[in-house]
């Protein structure tokens, strides 16, 4: 846990534990709050630069020959991040993601989300095989 923290404070699993279990008792609005207060830190931890209220974000318009647009690696790191913030029963969720990634729409999101679900079941299949493989051998 404290490798991770910029901040130099020394937190105990049993301080996190504590926090996290104040924080479910809180209620959705306050849960919401602090959610967003925490992506905008990390937002500006990371050198993200949120759109103005007053700018268009440009859209994407998905055809039989659509240009597919790779994701550069902070609009996954942002990605990964409000997946975390955002958990499966926050209402609106993929709105509030598509939101956190600047330039995406949630239709984008939704798609890497389940790009990024089938890697892995691909790399854990790929890894279960290796391990029978090495299994029989013996």
């Amino acid at each position: 846990m404290n490798i991770h923290s910029s901040s130099g404070v020394k937190r105990t699993a049993k301080d996190v534990i504590g926090k996290a279990k104040s924080l479910q008792k809180l209620d959705p609005h306050q849960k919401d709050d602090i959610n967003k207060k925490a992506f905008d830190k990390f937002k500006k931890e990371h050198g993200v630069v949120p759109q103005a209220d007053n700018a268009t974000p440009s859209e994407r318009f998905e055809g039989p020959c659509t240009d597919f647009t790779p994701w550069t690696t902070e609009e996954q790191k942002l990605l990964e991040q409000a997946l975390k913030t955002y958990p499966v029963n926050t209402p609106e969720r993929w709105e509030k993601i598509a939101e956190a990634v600047p330039g995406r729409t949630k239709k984008d999101c939704m798609k890497r989300y389940k790009e990024l679900v089938e890697m892995v079941k691909a790399k854990k299949a790929a890894q279960e095989q290796v391990l029978n493989a090495s299994r029989t051998k013996k």
